[in-house]
């Protein structure tokens, strides 16, 4: 996992998040060539377009490739928005610093350099943006668009904590990799225009945030523009694409060298007795025969005779090893389910499992998440009252990660577990959820087991 400390000094990694923009991320990319500062990773999450992007970004890599430090390319295995795009873009970037940057949009070639500069002069600025200018066409008719922007980091603070007023550019950001530690990135407080919620947690997590004030990028207007009215058309569909399903349970099933238990798993998740179930394998680069055995399994799976609980099962190798928990978010990002279901490579779920934490979820509509009772580790499972006293005044977990069944919009108002307490990313989680006012309950019953040997 590519904690603060594995990361490469002095290295920026640009995100790019695209779908179906081929016809503006070459002037994107060219922008990104003509950047002055010399150590350059580019990571281009392409969220499942349809269009040429994939051949456009391999066929400007071949001829200018060479000028980058590291060059991604990941293509999602289904759509799920440009905020868990640049999360997932985000949590395999080896830079100590990332820059958000639409792929609709050019940078001007001495932007990363000065924000770099302005970063390594002002150690206690986590974050920094710049003016812009707008253009339709060609950049040479570009206009000012950076009039409603505020320039001091105090004007910063005050207008996020005090005014709920925008006043950074997002599309121009630049910040210290460090961070995600603990605000993890973007999340979905609604359905687009989450840039605003995004900054908006970083100053309330009292970091301080500054902007350039030169115009050092330029932002593309046109009609399939986030920016742009939802009523387009084009807009409407893309949403749709990726709806949260109702009564789908999504199960996060990550994976590293699992070839000796995965079946086991499979099994027990295919066994449920509720019938609607999508599983979201994350395979966190493993070396053995993992990939061939879970898709050999889901093809007999497929062509065996009776009713199927498991409706599509979509496998997701990152580009490099993550780690947990990020391993448990990008699952989570690419779920369709109204419930999501954490599971482990050597779990066994009871049958009841899924049915039980579904029924439990419809009929306490004050719970946002539900864990069991689980061996081994029965005996420091806690219920009612006593849950949220172990995790708010005695700071001891109680509910296994991997019997855990949450609320779609839990991830979505959240962006899921953070690394900010190493090695505990449940205990932070569940804590954050009832620090917040959501209830949290484990089922009595024993539900989930570990492989053992």
């Amino acid at each position: 996992m590519t904690k603060l400390y594995d990361r490469k000094p002095g290295l920026v990694t640009i995100v790019i998040a695209t779908y179906n923009y081929g016809k503006f991320i070459v002037d994107a990319l060219d922008g990104i060539k003509s950047q002055t500062y010399p150590n350059i990773e580019l990571i281009v999450m392409d969220d499942d377009s349809e269009d040429n992007t994939e051949e456009l970004v391999k066929s400007w890599y071949g001829k200018y490739g060479t000028k980058l430090s590291n060059f991604i390319y990941l293509k999602l295995p289904r759509n799920c928005g440009a905020g868990w795009a640049y999360n997932i873009g985000f949590q395999i970037s080896l830079g100590e610093y990332i820059v958000i940057h639409d792929a609709d949009d050019v940078s001007y070639p001495e932007k990363i350099e000065k924000q770099v500069k302005l970063l390594e002069e002002h150690p206690n600025t986590a974050m920094v943006g710049t003016g812009f200018r707008t253009f339709t066409d060609s950049i040479s008719k570009s206009k000012a668009g950076s009039g409603w922007l505020s320039f001091k980091p105090e004007s910063i603070e005050r207008n996020y904590k005090k005014h709920f007023r925008h006043c950074v550019a997002y599309g121009t950001l630049m910040f210290r990799a460090a961070m995600l530690e603990e605000i993890i990135g973007c999340f979905k407080a609604i359905p687009v225009g989450n840039d605003m919620f995004f900054v908006n947690n970083i100053v309330n997590h009292d970091f301080v945030v500054e902007n350039i004030k030169e115009e050092l990028h330029y932002v593309r207007k046109h009609t399939g523009s986030m920016s742009s009215d939802l009523r387009h058309k084009k807009d409407i569909k893309v949403l749709q694409k990726r709806k949260v399903t109702e009564n789908l349970v999504t199960v996060v099933l990550p994976i590293k060298n699992s070839q000796s238990t995965i079946l086991k798993a499979l099994n027990s998740i295919a066994e449920q007795t509720y019938p609607n179930i999508e599983i979201i394998v994350v395979d966190d680069n493993s070396t053995d025969d993992s990939e061939k055995i879970i898709n050999n399994w889901y093809k007999k799976y497929r062509n065996s005779s009776g009713k199927k609980a498991v409706k599509e099962l979509l496998y997701f190798k990152p580009p490099k090893e993550v780690g947990v928990p990020w391993t448990y978010n990008m699952g989570a990002y690419l779920s369709r389910g109204e419930y999501i279901a954490f599971h482990n490579d050597k779990g066994i779920s009871h049958p009841k499992r899924i049915e039980k934490q579904v029924d439990f979820l419809k009929n306490n509509f004050m719970y946002g998440a539900i864990g069991t009772n689980c061996e081994p580790g029965g005996s420091r499972i806690r219920y009612d009252d006593k849950l949220e006293y172990s995790y708010i005044s005695e700071g001891l977990s109680c509910i296994n990660i991997n019997t855990l069944m949450v609320r779609y919009e839990h991830i979505h108002r959240t962006a899921g577990f953070s690394n900010l307490m190493q090695g505990a990313a449940d205990f932070e989680f569940i804590y954050r959820l009832l620090n917040n006012g959501y209830k949290v309950q484990n089922l009595r019953d024993v539900l989930y087991f570990e492989q053992r040997g």
